[in-house]
């Protein structure tokens, strides 16, 4: 009587051809945006304070004549509807042209969700009411739509363009930045208001991209675990499939996280050498109040748009035909 025969040794999972790093990542950066609007909410909008330095840069924007706000004012001109709707076509048309139809419904999510997140805080959890003299009275305005809505169009277009995001990233957060500071020169908003608006469309893109980048996880880990039963030899590792971040756009997203982070410190910088207290009517102040918050939006936009580059979940490529059965 012959021995039964032992049954092969299940063969180990194989790994996830995608990472848990940037998911998560993303995420938590998320949370972070969502706490940076709150916290601008409360400091800038709810405090006389806050309320005062906003007032002050306001009255700077106003104030200032040069080249910065000349440009400004153009960007801020050209967000429109007809404008914001023939960018987001381009950025469906270039989704289809590049096969990726996948793409169409987080990036849909993303600027349906953080337009209408702007605009049920503007409207329903944040009123500005005056809080100290000196201070104009204005409607709600935290955050920005059309800050937002410029935002949102800009990374959008940056996270479906493929080989070219190395020059869209560039020429879009200027773009984008430019018209945020165009609202201040015009009056509309107040400096909290656009960056409140920076916050919530970053929020919404790192939350999108860590959801993405979850699903992209999940749907890998299942097609590695049937690499052997379909069209795809068995022994065919996945993660071949997985490009990594392109130098072109690691050394741009280097260069923005930089300019960025140096946009930051001195725009910070600026406005924690201003004289206290906080003198309304002084020219000098508005002037530094205006320029050191452009640049802290400046920065803001750069460093945002830095950290997309890194973090989204790099697209799968099809394998090969070499790697096809037929």
């Amino acid at each position: 009587m012959t021995a039964p025969e032992a049954l092969p040794a299940a063969e180990p999972a194989p790994p996830s051809p995608v990472g848990l790093a940037r998911p998560l990542l993303s995420l938590l950066v998320a949370a972070v945006c969502g706490a940076a609007v709150v916290l601008m909410a409360r400091g800038a909008v709810g405090t006389a304070s806050g309320q005062r330095l906003d007032q002050l840069t306001l009255s700077g924007s106003r104030n200032h004549d040069g080249l910065l706000s000349r440009i400004a004012e153009l960007a801020v001109e050209t967000v429109s509807m007809p404008v914001i709707i023939a960018l987001l076509a381009l950025t469906a048309v270039v989704a289809l042209l590049r096969r990726r139809p996948a793409l169409l419904l987080p990036l849909a999510s993303l600027v349906l969700g953080a337009n209408l997140t702007t605009q049920v805080i503007k409207h329903l959890l944040v009123s500005r009411e005056v809080l100290g003299p000196g201070i104009e009275p204005t409607t709600n305005s935290f955050p920005s739509g059309h800050s937002t809505l410029a935002a949102t169009t800009m990374i959008a277009l940056v996270l479906v363009a493929g080989r070219a995001r190395p020059l869209v990233a560039p020429l879009g957060l200027l773009w984008s930045g430019a018209a945020g500071i165009g609202t201040l020169v015009t009056g509309w908003h107040r400096p909290s208001d656009v960056i409140g608006a920076i916050a919530v469309s970053a929020a919404w893109t790192f939350l999108v991209l860590g959801v993405d980048g979850l699903h992209t996880r999940r749907r890998l880990r299942h097609a590695a675990a049937h690499a052997g039963r379909g069209r795809r030899r068995r022994g065919h590792d996945l993660r071949q499939d997985v490009p990594r971040l392109p130098r072109a756009e690691l050394a741009c997203a280097l260069v923005l996280g930089a300019i960025g982070a140096v946009g930051l410190v001195t725009g910070a910088a600026g406005i924690a050498g201003l004289p206290l207290p906080l003198d309304l009517a002084d020219r000098a102040s508005q002037l530094a109040a205006f320029r050191a918050t452009g640049a802290v939006i400046a920065g803001a936009t750069a460093v945002w748009v830095a950290l997309v580059m890194v973090l989204r979940t790099p697209s799968v490529l099809r394998a090969p035909p070499a790697e096809r059965v037929p």
